[in-house]
């Protein structure tokens, strides 16, 4: 049987271990985003919780950003009124559908 502190090590070992693998899996998404306001608050707050490659290919309408980020933040994510603008200004521009010419 183990003791009650060989357990709470083990614990700590597996927290940490799977602490480690997170750091490393979203240091390797190395996706770089095209510049302009509101870049930096999408890497650092999208990429909390997810890698920023999602984001190729999508070509969302502004209605659909701004769904998407009310979801993220219904889960958690820290935004504010006006990061919330200005990141959906971003992905609007950025990742919104191509105009045909």
């Amino acid at each position: 049987m183990l003791r009650p502190s060989t357990v709470r090590l083990s614990t700590i070992l597996l927290l940490a271990a799977a602490a480690v693998f997170a750091a490393n899996v979203l240091a390797a998404d190395n996706t770089r985003l095209p510049d302009g306001p509101g870049r930096k608050l999408v890497e650092e707050i999208c990429s909390f919780c997810h890698g920023l490659a999602r984001l190729k290919g999508q070509a969302f309408t502004r209605n659909q950003w701004e769904n998407v980020i009310k979801g993220m933040v219904s889960e958690g994510a820290p935004v504010t009124d006006e990061e919330f603008s200005l990141i959906l200004d971003y992905l609007e521009k950025n990742f919104g559908p191509v105009e045909e010419k």
